[in-house]
């Protein structure tokens, strides 16, 4: 991949969308995490761009640290904001019960983005995406949490590639060869929840996104329960990529506003 030439598309990509919203400045959540790192300093050679950290109890320490001092080195400003006594506060008023630790990943990623669109109205800033196309195809994210954004930059360049445009951008080598983690809790992983690193689903997933084989010519390739997992998790996420479906009742309609 011509590293030079994606940044420069990007790069226009991000000054485009930005200009056609009428905003001045950029806004995002930055975990510490390698996606969060790479836009954040795509964001920063266009516009002014806000970092968020926004951490939990068990957020990890050393995530916080990275997070902060990937800000500071490529002059991003930032703010931490614990989101901990939100999500207290919701399971006191509305379940008065502790919940699980997958709901709470998905409250945790869905108070962040509300967090983020709240801000970005005082600041005249774009919420601005930051998940890659291997967590898209596989629906690995929360609808309304982190896929929330306004447009995203990274959304066709999968996980195994970003580590490499990160090395290109300069980018921390603390952040570059750490496990990717959500971070939602001790020694969570992707590859703990996935059951896959990301070398191995890439090679199928590019596959399917490039070349557009389908499932038996798949299973030539490679083996049958892994081209099993990611087909499935494609299907059963694909409402996770697209805007909510609307019945279609006025067959005479005139307008391509849906």
């Amino acid at each position: 991949m011509d590293f030079t030439n994606l940044e420069k598309d990007l790069l226009i990509f991000l000054e485009k969308n930005l200009k056609a919203t009428g905003r001045k400045n950029f806004i995002l959540g930055v975990s510490g995490g390698l996606d969060s790192a790479v836009v954040s300093v795509l964001c920063k050679k266009v516009a002014p761009t806000y970092g968020k950290i926004m951490p939990t109890n068990s957020s990890n320490q050393a995530n916080l640290d990275d997070a902060i001092n990937h800000c500071k080195k490529f002059d991003i400003n930032y703010e931490i904001c614990s989101i901990d006594n939100l999500i207290k506060t919701y399971e006191k008023i509305f379940l008065n019960k502790k919940i699980s630790t997958h709901r709470i990943g998905n409250l945790s990623a869905r108070i962040r983005m509300m967090v983020l669109y709240d801000i970005s109205e005082e600041l005249d800033a774009v919420v601005v995406g930051t998940s890659n196309l291997s967590e898209l195809m596989l629906g690995y994210g929360t609808i309304f949490g982190d896929l929330a954004c306004a447009f995203n930059p990274i959304g066709e360049i999968f996980k195994t590639e970003i580590f490499e445009f990160a090395k290109f951008l300069k980018i921390d080598e603390k952040i570059i060869s750490k496990k990717p983690s959500a971070d939602l809790f001790e020694g969570q992983s992707d590859e703990q929840d996935l059951g896959y690193d990301y070398e191995t689903l890439d090679k199928v997933l590019k596959k399917i996104y490039d070349d557009g084989l389908n499932f038996k010519e798949l299973c030539k390739i490679f083996d049958e329960n892994l081209v099993k997992f990611i087909i499935s998790k494609i299907e059963q996420n694909s409402f996770k990529r697209r805007m909510p479906k609307i019945a279609n009742i006025r067959k005479s309609r005139a307008n391509t506003i849906f």
